[in-house]
């Protein structure tokens, strides 16, 4: 009674994520995804902002990033909302409902109607009837000459590729030039201001542009506007999300034929990086899906996971074996048939059905 496995193999379903090394955060000479500095946690929900406190001037935008953690289950939407507002400001929320996995950034747009002072802005996120708080404070002060917005509050981009600011300007009455500088861009991202880094129009275009290595996460950038007696600030949100590829392809030979009680199959799993950087693989995994046989159910077999070291690195377009990693072959998957106390004839020249999976990282 001998179970045949399929001597060819089968395509990983797999999603690769372009991670930097968490070390580069720490050799960054370019600004950190910011971290958030307040924290409540409700019944069964947790919200965070990066800032407890957010000075602006008069015509101007404060921005803070919010962060809402579901333990446990997920329970649905998160949907967010603002309370404390001060009299002629607005308040935007970008998105709504939260997007699982990114923030949402909370934008208070304030006017020559806004009074100058303290006021205490509390967040809201409501989720499957709970819900949780967090407030912050927005210090808003007179204007000594003009006044700058950034737009959109927040834009989100994929490593590797750019994204774009409006830079709008009240000048009052200021009519000779402004000198803009760009901070908080990540390292590994370059900004550009258009029409010039002297503004002497009241409309600029910001672009970050990011490569394939910047550390996704949130990054607070800020554009300072310089005039001879007078200066401004205005910020937005930078989100940089992880590039994705198709799926790499894992195949795999096991290096017997089964029967009841037998010895297991190794399989030499054979991982190809399809890309022009090389990939190093942090998961491997093989799963029984079928039989060609009626009667011969999964329930017969039992597989066993890769047991050797990770990451493996796959140099560029190119197909590297577990053996010519150097991974011993008792580290390699395997596949056993069980000895059963029942009958299991069924299962003779059986086809087993596997499905390897796995994930990497690319460079």
């Amino acid at each position: 009674m001998a179970g045949r496995i399929p001597m060819g193999g089968y395509r990983g379903r797999v999603r690769l994520l372009v991670l930097a090394l968490a070390a580069l955060l720490a050799m960054s000479l370019g600004a950190s995804a910011v971290q958030p500095t307040a924290t409540t946690v409700g019944v069964g929900l947790g919200i965070s902002v990066d800032r407890t406190s957010v000075g602006i001037t008069v015509g101007s935008q404060a921005v803070v990033a919010v962060t809402v953690s579901q333990p446990g289950s997920v329970l649905g939407p998160v949907h967010l909302s603002v309370s404390g507002v001060p009299a002629g400001a607005s308040a935007t929320i970008l998105p709504n409902p939260m997007v699982n996995g990114l923030p949402a950034v909370v934008a208070i747009q304030t006017s020559a109607s806004t009074p100058v002072g303290s006021h205490l802005v509390r967040i809201t996120a409501t989720s499957a009837g709970q819900s949780a708080s967090v407030t912050f404070q927005l210090n808003v002060t007179l204007a000594t000459g003009f006044t700058m917005v950034l737009s959109p509050p927040a834009a989100t981009v994929v490593d590797g590729q750019s994204t774009s600011y409006t830079l709008t300007v009240n000048r009052g009455l200021l009519a000779g030039p402004i000198s803009l500088s760009v901070t908080g861009v990540p390292q590994f991202a370059t900004a550009t201001v258009s029409p010039s880094l002297s503004l002497l129009g009241n409309t600029a275009t910001v672009r970050i542009s990011t490569a394939t290595n910047v550390v996704p996460g949130t990054y607070l950038v800020t554009v300072k506007g310089q005039a001879l007696l007078a200066s401004a600030t205005a910020s937005a949100y930078l989100v940089v999300v992880p590039q994705t590829y198709a799926d790499f392809p894992i195949t795999g030979t096991p290096d017997r034929v089964l029967a009841p009680g037998s010895e297991p199959a190794a399989i030499d799993l054979r991982l190809t990086n399809p890309f022009g950087a090389p990939m190093t693989v942090t998961a491997l995994g093989v799963d029984l899906t079928s039989t060609d046989k009626p009667g011969c159910t999964t329930a017969n077999y039992a597989v066993a996971g890769y047991a050797g070291p990770f990451p493996l690195t796959i140099p560029a377009n190119s197909t590297r074996s577990l053996s010519s990693l150097g991974v011993p072959r008792a580290q390699w998957p395997s596949v056993r048939m069980l000895n059963l106390p029942t009958n299991q004839d069924a299962c003779k020249g059986a086809v087993v059905q596997l499905a390897y999976t796995g994930a990497g990282n690319g460079a």
